[in-house]
């Protein structure tokens, strides 16, 4: 190993800070959410509230400032009266798409009842007729 090299525990120091980096980006109960709707279309905050219910207008807010300050949303205000204020998602946020495909095809699978074999009576414990009957499904 030469001087410059780092070393394991750099690398993996390394990756874990950009792993953070990259998780504070969408830490936010909506940010995901929001993402996703604005990946659909250009939105007006109103709009947002009726396609997100649960979410309240202060944390709405707040989400779509953080979103905005890290690159993944753009805010455009118009000067009009009355204001009219549109969002949508920039490109750097458009890269995403191969992961909420990714992760709709992970739900989708992952939803999917598993196959669930029929537990086979065992001979041994059931009465002459039984076995009998058990003998002739397991044919």
């Amino acid at each position: 190993m030469t001087v410059n090299e780092p070393t394991c525990e750099e690398c993996v120091h390394e990756l874990n800070v950009e792993i953070r980096e990259a998780i504070s980006t969408f830490n936010g109960k909506w940010k995901l959410e929001i993402l996703w709707l604005l990946s659909q279309r250009v939105h007006r905050f109103n709009e947002m509230r009726r396609e997100l219910p649960n979410v309240t207008q202060h944390t709405l807010t707040q989400q779509l400032r953080e979103l905005e300050r890290d690159g993944m949303v753009l805010r455009t205000a118009y000067p009009e009266i009355p204001p009219r204020v549109e969002y949508e998602i920039t490109a750097k946020a458009k890269g995403l798409k191969p992961v909420f495909a990714a992760v709709f095809t992970w739900v989708r699978e992952s939803s999917q009842p598993q196959a669930v074999l029929p537990t086979q009576p065992d001979p041994s414990n059931l009465t002459t007729s039984e076995s009998d009957v058990a003998r002739q499904e397991l044919q």
